[in-house]
């Protein structure tokens, strides 16, 4: 559930939402995990702290154990994932920040002047996390975490985390501006239970029904498909992170039948909701 200031209540370890920003989430698993084609809707800074994670886009694999490097992750990055617990407790345990649009536009903003050290994540890359790139993650973190953080404040904090990875020759792809995608994506994942029409969304972002699928098509995207993929992110994410019951995960997504909730998630990800856990 929302609340006043754009961000998400904390029942059970649910994401928190900085609207426009970023989303933090900490996955935390006892059971090996298996998802395929896992889509990362935005660019993404991820640490695993327990356990390993593979990755595997079809043509490159990558294999993390905790603790691990920090893995810059470009937006829209694909990958089938196998999480193993592992360490004392015998547990997967994840941070990841999903960093939005804004961010990265604010930060190129800022650093116009400098020439890119490396073309920019076009998969991902490992980080070495040193003490002072460390430092600058938990600063975010917190920030992400405490309600007292303005919007402002959490942009100079996201944007130090970026300007810290270009110094080790990290940079994400700048975004296009107003891109339909994106924005779409960002309405609909501000509330994935909404009962969602192409007619509604296009009123939330001014403009028609016809419009918003006319542009979306000019970018290869249908309607349908980005809210489907919107939910099972925000199903996976609710899976790994919280101790809901399948229908209150399939309620937040906006299924009221479980049933069908289920058979979605299994279609997108090759497995179950209750083997996520």
């Amino acid at each position: 559930m929302t609340i006043g200031n754009g961000q998400w209540a904390l029942p059970s370890g649910v994401p928190v939402v900085r609207r426009g920003l970023c989303t933090l989430a900490q996955p935390s698993l006892r059971q090996p995990q298996r998802a395929s084609r896992f889509r990362f809707m935005e660019a993404t800074i991820l640490l695993v702290k327990s356990g390993s994670l593979s990755l595997d886009n079809g043509e490159t694999s990558m294999l993390l154990d905790g603790p691990s490097p920090l893995l810059a992750v470009a937006k829209n990055a694909c990958a089938d994932l196998q999480k193993l617990p592992g360490g004392p407790e015998q547990r997967f345990a994840s941070q990841l920040i999903a960093i939005g649009p804004e961010v990265i536009r604010e930060f190129y903003k800022r650093c116009e002047q400098e020439e890119a050290a490396a073309p920019p994540v076009d998969w991902c890359s490992p980080v070495p996390l040193d003490g002072d790139l460390a430092d600058t993650l938990n600063h975010c973190v917190r920030g992400i975490e405490a309600d007292g953080v303005s919007e402002r404040m959490m942009m100079h904090r996201l944007v130090g985390l970026l300007l810290a990875l270009a110094d080790r020759g990290i940079w994400f792809a700048r975004p296009a501006s107003q891109d339909v995608g994106d924005l779409l994506t960002s309405l609909l994942s501000e509330a994935p239970a909404r009962p969602w029409t192409a007619a509604l969304a296009g009123r939330e972002l001014a403009m028609s029904e016809a419009t918003l699928r006319r542009r979306l098509a000019a970018r290869k995207l249908r309607f349908d498909a980005l809210l489907l993929e919107v939910r099972m992110h925000h199903a996976m994410a609710l899976l790994q992170t919280t101790g809901w019951s399948i229908p209150m995960v399939a309620e937040a997504c906006g299924y009221q039948a479980h049933a069908r909730f289920s058979s979605r998630f299994r279609e997108r990800y090759g497995c179950p909701p209750s083997h996520v856990r």
